[in-house]
């Protein structure tokens, strides 16, 4: 592997990781209109990412995307790298940067599995939203492990608007359309880990400390329709892989079943939901 830091704003070359993990090309002209936080809760999982690895100076973003967690950080005046499979994404993260009156944010095109930075180089890594979109996580968390300075953090992120069992009108829709693309012989909805749990279990095999951060908690107000819009507009990198037939026939069928039901869709509920961090220290 190349021994060479990313440079300053530049984007290098993807390594030859896996052509298998799930690249966010396509998403990122929506991504953030359908994975972004509110700007509070942007400040409260920045301050929790500041608790955890305290005055650690490099930080690196494995799936940095748009930059969704780490351009909150730099407006505080953080360093961090990321590190993504799309361009497209990168491209947009840069994009907010400049917007927001920052240096281009220094960026690199390659695989998790494969970072191309050298051993013991960075002070924390942040892990969001990844691990379950890579088919060779374990080796990705290893990587992560090989470029950590001793005693170093790692920061495993999840939970959020989208997560499952909150009973939100979201977590409704989503379920039963996960059933019915199921019953209709879709894919496995996990390409990699299946759950935090099994990520947590292979960081404490690895020899890593586990400590779970307090979570950050927030209420949003939702609708059906607008879980119908995300469904119907296949913005979920589990429907892409969905054959057409069966994505339209589970989308349609949750539609006539919430209007058969004659369900209010536009009328706004509250929905709980909760973001997790856990800091595992080697």
């Amino acid at each position: 592997m190349t021994t060479a830091r990313p440079a300053g704003g530049g984007v290098e070359p993807p390594g030859s990781g896996p052509p298998d993990s799930v690249a966010f090309d396509r998403a990122a002209g929506f991504y953030d209109q359908s994975r972004g936080l509110r700007p509070d809760v942007e400040a409260q999982v920045a301050d929790r990412v500041e608790e955890a690895v305290g005055a650690a100076g490099r930080l690196l973003e494995v799936g940095v995307g748009t930059g969704r967690i780490a351009l909150p950080l730099r407006r505080r005046g953080r360093e961090v790298v990321g590190v993504d499979l799309s361009l497209p994404m990168l491209e947009r993260y840069r994009a907010k940067a400049a917007a927001a009156g920052l240096a281009p944010p220094p960026v690199v095109l390659a695989d998790a599995t494969r970072l191309p930075l050298r051993d013991a180089c960075v002070d924390a890594v942040l892990v969001v939203h990844l691990l379950h979109l890579i088919p060779s996580w374990e080796l990705a968390l290893a990587e992560a492990r090989r470029v950590l300075v001793p005693g170093g953090v790692l920061l495993h992120g999840g939970g959020g608007a989208y997560e499952r069992g909150s009973g939100s009108p979201r977590d409704q829709v989503m379920g039963r359309f996960d059933e019915l693309a199921a019953a209709g012989d879709g894919p496995p909805r996990m390409i990699g880990a299946t759950s935090p749990r099994q990520v947590l279990d292979r960081l404490a095999a690895m020899g890593a400390r586990v400590e779970e951060l307090e979570p950050v908690v927030w209420v949003e107000q939702e609708t059906y329709a607008e879980a119908l819009r995300w469904i119907e507009g296949r913005v979920f990198s589990y429907h892409w892989r969905l054959p057409d037939e069966v994505w339209r026939a589970a989308a349609a069928q949750v539609r006539a079943e919430l209007e058969a039901a004659n369900a209010d869709l536009e009328t706004p509920r509250p929905a709980r939901h909760t973001f997790d961090f856990t800091a595992t220290r080697f």
